[in-house]
């Protein structure tokens, strides 16, 4: 099978990658990486700023790089500016089969959602449909709950974490460790989620069906909702 891996290029996705690619060594793989989550014109918060240089600094990660992860499918990574414009071209010479997002910064629309032939999964970092957005683990966290985890879903349209559930995985809080190494930890099982889809996946694509329930969706924290959450005992990194 012809599979496209598109992601965004931090410690999570790094960390996700390592875990997969190996086990999909006898599929057909190209990687596509977004270097950013949300737009570009926000003004943040600095704990988030320095949160982000965390999230991207690879000296101490375990695993291969991005570059020799490529090398180990036989393709190159490909930098995707506008998957709904000017990239769509690079989806449709690809010609996949399946799309696998794991933390993409950007949002898949119709064209794009139509050039693959069984579709698109995203692997989202929160149980939906009650964290959908951004950071859900940090929301998760402010707001008391006793676990934390991933959910697989179907891509069907551009709504945001939206589309048919196909499997989650859940984990205690662990009250000791910040929130950047409680998310490192969501993504073995999250690789195991993908897995059982891609062995599944000619009867999950009849299962698409209708979108999750409305839930609730979160952007990036403001100064105040970090203050909160500092305050609560817990830390980003």
């Amino acid at each position: 099978m012809r599979i496209g891996l598109f992601y965004n290029r931090d410690i999570y996705a790094h960390a996700a990658l390592n875990q997969l690619i190996p086990k999909l060594s006898d599929h057909d793989l190209g990687m596509f990486y977004s270097q950013r989550v949300g737009g570009a014109s926000q003004t943040r918060d600095p704990r988030l700023v320095a949160l982000a240089q965390v999230e991207t600094d690879f000296a101490t990660a375990p695993g291969l790089s991005f570059e020799a992860l490529a090398s180990k499918s036989h393709c190159r990574e490909i930098a995707i500016t506008d998957i709904n414009g000017s990239d769509l071209n690079v989806l449709r010479a690809f010609d996949a089969d399946l799309l696998i997002s794991i933390r993409f910064g950007q949002i898949f629309k119709g064209e794009a959602i139509a050039q693959p032939r069984t579709g698109i999964i995203n692997l989202h970092s929160g149980l939906l449909p009650e964290y959908k957005g951004v950071m859900a683990s940090f929301w998760s966290l402010l707001n008391e709950e006793p676990r934390l985890g991933t959910t697989l879903h179907w891509i069907t349209d551009k709504k945001i974490d939206s589309g048919a559930l196909i499997s989650t995985r859940s984990q205690p809080v662990r009250s000791s460790d910040p929130y950047r190494k409680q998310v490192l930890s969501l993504y073995r099982p999250g690789v195991e989620q993908i897995c059982e889809a891609v062995d599944q996946l000619e009867s999950l694509a009849s299962t698409k069906g209708d979108d999750l329930p409305a839930g609730a969706y979160y952007s990036f924290p403001t100064t105040e909702d970090i203050d909160q959450f500092e305050a609560r005992g817990w830390r980003l990194f």
